[in-house]
């Protein structure tokens, strides 16, 4: 659950005292880690600092560069300190502080709420240190801080996401108070996984951006399991506060250049951190610097409404989704998303959308499409994200809609109704769960108008489920649920997270066949295989 007067008066503190500056849009720049794991080095700093210029990418707003882990010193000094590895940086961080501020580029540094920094064994992470660390930082000349979540219980286990410790935003919000005291301005990057409950309440208060899942890794299925996780998140994201869906792929060739642009766009389109982590000289394709490079879609995350996109349609069988987001000058991005490994023809209907008419323009092909209105038809390759600026938009009529909540559904098998406290599993206070095999959830006398068509379904849900000790198999941050109507054939939908907690209610929009005209039609949900369902709240018929 969350408070709006207490997210009101974080706010108001924040601008009121805090020296952090949050960038208005999100971040832009490049990080070490994709390219060189937990081994930077003075020269691969350098080296791609200057590819930054070299590419005109600082031109476009890739400003930051920022030496991940791995950058210390094995020791402390005797005033505490961190020290650089002289090794790998002969020249220490002051001097490549001048460096990077001499190319016009911000220095971002990197530490972690642990005892010892991600990806070692024996180097010092920042936590019991933080007043001292900051100073560090500034005397340096740091700009940005990414600051990780490792060893947040103990010096010997790097990863922990299930003690309450390692989910507390205490040492989070410790060196941000710390970074406050120093003289230089901050910009803070949380790095705390998402692990935990409500992480973009508070996380959006004391940070500019803040990891949301586990690592991203070099598979198109790690795509898959980001984008579920980021969908609620839109409650937090505004200017100066925004979901870190980790750094990109673009460029380390391991997605086709179709999987490249729709991993940008969709990054693009939650207002996602855009940090690069391919190596910026010949190792980088021509294709893979033109996706990096499209002012339109940097132009979308870059947005000054910083308005995340929304999912509004999902077709799980079919393999596609449809999100659409707020853009400034009354304009809307409109994302067609396709998951199959094929290319596919996919139809939708703008006005269910609540737009009756537009022009669109299709940002990757650089090409304006025209005036469109009614139902569109759309050829999508494999694995591609297709992008539309719309503008002049007009608004259609709102549909005629009626509300089941949970409590007029039938229940069989485990399934089981869970009063909420106040506020919690809107809008009805209640909830179904324990749908799992050989459970359902019957509502009978249900109400249909027009079955000429398919059939408009919000259905209210919740799914706290998130995927991180599986992120590196085949974890989704998903939960599949079947619905069936009049004895039909049970269609099975993979509901992503829905919001901050197991009480926090998020609504899919999905697209059904067989109802009959009249108030005798009947929907069973159900779960699909041997996996639990999301909990339900209730669903909506709108037409």
């Amino acid at each position: 659950m969350r408070s709006q007067s207490l997210f009101l008066i974080g706010c108001l503190t924040l601008t009121a005292t805090a020296k952090n500056v949050k960038s208005p849009t999100p971040p832009m720049g490049w990080n070490t880690y994709n390219a060189y794991n937990c081994n930077p080095s003075e020269d691969r700093v350098k080296l791609n600092a200057q590819g930054l210029i070299d590419l005109g990418l600082n031109k476009l707003g890739y400003n930051i560069v920022t030496p991940d882990c791995g950058w210390n010193a094995r020791s402390r000094d005797s005033s505490h300190r961190l020290q650089w590895n002289t090794t790998l940086f002969p020249s220490g961080g002051k001097a490549l502080g001048e460096y990077l501020h001499g190319l016009g580029l911000k220095f971002g540094l990197y530490s972690g709420a642990g005892y010892l920094q991600c990806g070692s064994t024996d180097i010092p992470g920042s936590l019991g240190y933080e007043d001292i660390d900051a100073e560090s930082f500034n005397s340096w000349g740091g700009d940005t801080l990414k600051y990780d979540n490792c060893y947040a219980t103990s010096n010997t286990t790097m990863v922990d996401s299930d003690s309450a410790e390692a989910k507390s935003p205490t040492r989070f919000q410790k060196m941000a108070t710390s970074l406050e005291g120093v003289d230089r301005s901050f910009q803070y990057f949380l790095c705390q996984w998402g692990i935990g409950e409500n992480v973009g309440d508070w996380a959006s208060k004391i940070g500019n951006t803040w990891r949301m899942s586990n690592d991203i890794y070099n598979a198109w299925r790690s795509i898959w399991r980001i984008t579920n996780q980021v969908v609620p998140y839109w409650r937090d994201t505004r200017p100066g506060a925004f979901p870190d869906m980790d750094m990109l792929l673009v460029g380390l060739n391991v997605l086709s250049a179709e999987e490249e642009r729709f991993h940008f766009g969709m990054w693009a389109i939650n207002k996602s951190p855009l940090m690069l982590g391919g190596i910026l000289d010949n190792h980088l394709s021509a294709t893979s610097l033109a996706i990096m490079s499209n002012k339109e879609v940097i132009a979308i995350d870059q947005d000054s409404l910083g308005r995340q996109a929304q999912l509004v349609r999902r077709y799980t069988v079919e393999e596609w989704d449809i999100w659409l987001g707020e853009l400034s000058g009354s304009r809307k991005v409109l994302g067609l998303a396709n998951w199959r490994n094929e290319s596919q023809s996919v139809s939708f209907d703008l006005p269910s959308l609540g737009i009756s008419s537009a022009i669109a323009r299709d940002v990757w092909a650089a090409k304006d499409v025209g005036s469109v209105a009614g139902t569109q038809n759309v050829k999508l390759a494999a694995h591609e994200l297709k992008l539309w600026v719309l503008s002049n938009i007009t608004t259609a009529s709102a549909p005629a809609s009626t509300y089941y909540s949970a409590a007029s559904a039938k229940l069989a098998g485990g399934a089981s109704l869970t009063q909420c406290s106040t506020d919690d599993c809107l809008p009805t206070g209640e909830k179904i769960g324990n749908i799992g095999s050989g459970a359902s959830v019957t509502f009978q006398s249900v109400t249909a108008k027009n079955t000429a068509n398919k059939t408009l379904l919000g259905v209210d849900f919740i799914n706290y489920d998130y995927a991180f000790t599986t992120a590196w198999a085949w974890g989704s941050n998903t939960r599949n649920m079947t619905i069936a109507i009049n004895g039909g054939s049970p269609k099975r939908w993979a509901f992503p997270l829905s919001g901050g907690d197991w009480y926090e209610t998020g609504r899919l929009f999905v697209e059904v066949d067989g109802f009959k005209a009249g108030s005798s039609n009947r929907v069973v949900f159900g779960n699909a295989g041997t996996g639990w369902a999301p909990d339900l709240v209730g669903f909506e018929i709108l037409e």
